[in-house]
């Protein structure tokens, strides 16, 4: 096949991903197009000659995958094309990288010289390379979501939210395991596609019976442990009462917190006011991320006493500190931490006030976003200047270093607490971040985001679509709180129990369900299944390169006698 076939191969790949993922014509994605969007990607690479042309498959198709899922990037204010197309080239380069693991293998299968044993013939077989893809592909995506660089977006278990069934393994492996059993199934395909061209449809049924057979029950396992989890009734023990507002103000627009502070007040009466008629009181009040703009605790508790004056056409609008004292319930507001004035190092936080309206605590956000939020060797000069002279700074946030949970009192409940942690936008992307949280102790996950920069429906549940898989990893109420969407409330199912449209300016006011905390297999040993697929590509690159040096040894005599020959 030729190399430009195999391009378009791979063109078909990331249009068929781009469009399984979140989008502007699927908003919540599709997974038959996520079964389909990588089997034209395992044929083009079966097919790829050599090293380099697979090195440029995989770029050529990772490419054009975030090129087009991840347009919103180019809103990312002034240094937007930065951000959209040096994400891009990285995460191209990275999955280029991965090419040699696709290709290791061939490299007993095109050997000229005549060398056979078991383990060749293994690697030769439909089995192993239907195996083959599906761990290297897995190890491929658990690498581009952790790790300083991380980008989750564009991965294949975007395309799940209608396969909640399957969905609901992710509480034992994670969502590689979902990775792991769409690459399996696409390998499956593949090899079978591959085998009926070959043979003109002749026995390729037959010769793949097993492999379709190891498809068909993996699918089933999953879809009946879904079914299980799915239907079993889990019962509250408890219910916190909670105000979600959602802004919809765009404070790369309007730079100043005072009209967004006004707007987020006025929903939050509102809000309140709905529980004041049920003849309950509002327990937690949850802000977006990025509301306020003085740090705390430095003076800027004095400032919100005072700060900003009130509105003549809103009097009933007051200062923050004020205003939540009379709200009377525990809030959470995304703004900055200062750790330390004079050398500028500040956190993007979720600031915690009591229901006496103080400051009392904060979380400040762990995993940053690269070279956004976090800019890594600053200090020195020369990255500095680069950085300066590339996107206009070089300063960003300190990250966070400690797991965080705060009780929250629940009126309905006298003398009974709920545990929150506060992730923070991209936080909710990452497994390891959220087990963390809820070894410290989480009963409820409170989200704070603000997309509204994205400008896009497709930006909001692709975020959404990450964070989802949160809740059914835990087995854990998940809320998040945004300023343009998409804001809700998750069972530990999976289900949307509550939502709010997107860029509308909202609010909730609805009584979460907490649920029995307790471990779950994922929580307490995380990413066992991509470590499992490293062992096997481990172990299997020793085998080949063994394998390898074997046969060069037992032909070297040969080679070295028909030299002398032809030397003499």
């Amino acid at each position: 096949m030729s190399l430009k076939k195999l391009i378009k191969l791979e063109l078909i790949s990331a249009l068929l991903l781009s469009l399984a993922i979140p989008n502007q014509f699927l908003l919540l994605g599709s997974f038959v197009c996520g079964l389909a969007a990588l089997i034209p990607h395992f044929i083009a690479l079966e097919k790829a000659k050599n090293l380099k042309q697979t090195l440029l498959l995989c770029f050529i198709q990772s490419l054009c995958v975030h090129l087009l899922s991840s347009v919103w990037l180019s809103y990312f204010k002034d240094f937007a094309y930065f951000t959209y197309g040096a994400s891009a080239l990285g995460t191209a380069t990275i999955h280029m990288f991965f090419g040699f693991f696709f290709y290791l293998p061939k490299i007993l299968r095109t050997d000229d010289l005549y060398f056979e044993s078991p383990f060749r013939r293994f690697i030769n077989s439909n089995t192993f390379k239907v195996i083959w893809f599906s761990c290297v592909y897995t190890v491929w995506e658990f690498q581009k979501s952790h790790g300083f660089l991380a980008y989750p977006w564009g991965t294949i278990p975007m395309s799940c939210y209608n396969l909640k069934l399957v969905s609901q393994i992710t509480d034992t492996t994670g969502v590689r395991g979902i990775t792991f059993l769409f690459s399996f199934f696409a390998a499956n395909i593949g090899v079978f596609c591959i085998d009926f061209v070959n043979s003109n449809g002749k026995k390729s049924y037959r010769k793949n019976f097993n492999i379709f057979s190891a498809t068909l029950l993996f699918f089933m396992t999953a879809t009946v442990y879904g079914l299980i989890q799915y239907s079993i009734e889990r019962v509250p023990v408890k219910h916190m009462n909670t105000i979600l507002v959602q802004q919809n103000y765009n404070p790369w627009v309007i730079p100043d917190d005072a009209l967004n502070i006004y707007e987020s007040e006025a929903l939050t009466l509102k809000g309140a006011e709905d529980f004041k008629k049920q003849g309950k009181k509002p327990d937690l009040v949850v802000w977006s991320e990025g509301v306020l703009h003085y740090p705390f605790p430095n003076g800027s508790e004095t400032h919100y006493r005072f700060f900003p004056e009130q509105s003549a056409q809103n009097p009933e609008l007051r200062p923050l500190i004020p205003f939540l004292r009379d709200i009377d319930a525990v809030t959470v507001i995304g703004g900055p931490y200062c750790h330390n004035m004079e050398e500028l190092k500040f956190s993007n936080a979720a600031i915690l006030f009591g229901r006496d309206g103080l400051y009392k605590d904060y979380y400040a956000k762990i995993h940053l976003v690269p070279f956004a939020e976090y800019i890594p060797f600053t200090d020195n000069p020369i990255m500095a200047f680069f950085m300066n002279s590339l996107v206009g700074f070089a300063v960003g946030w300190v990250p966070g270093n400690e797991f965080k949970v705060f009780p929250v009192e629940l009126s309905d409940y006298p003398g009974q607490n709920v545990s929150i942690s506060m992730p923070i936008c991209f936080e909710d992307a990452f497994g390891d971040i959220f087990a963390g949280l809820k070894k410290a102790g989480t009963e409820v996950f409170v989200n704070i985001t603000d997309d509204s920069w994205s400008c896009s429906d497709a930006a909001e549940y692709q975020h959404f679509m990450i964070a989802w898989f949160r809740a059914i990893e835990f087995r854990t109420t998940l809320l998040r709180s945004t300023n343009s969407g998409y804001t809700i409330v998750e069972d530990p199912a999976g289900r949307i129990l509550y939502d709010l449209p997107l860029f509308e300016s909202t609010y909730m006011a609805v009584p979460v369900p907490v649920y029995e905390n307790f471990l779950t297999f994922y929580a307490i040993f995380g990413e066992w299944l991509s470590g499992l697929c490293i062992i096997f590509m481990i172990l299997t690159a020793i085998c080949v390169f063994k394998t390898f040096h074997d046969r060069y040894m037992s032909v070297k005599p040969l080679i070295l006698k028909e030299l002398y020959k032809i030397s003499f």
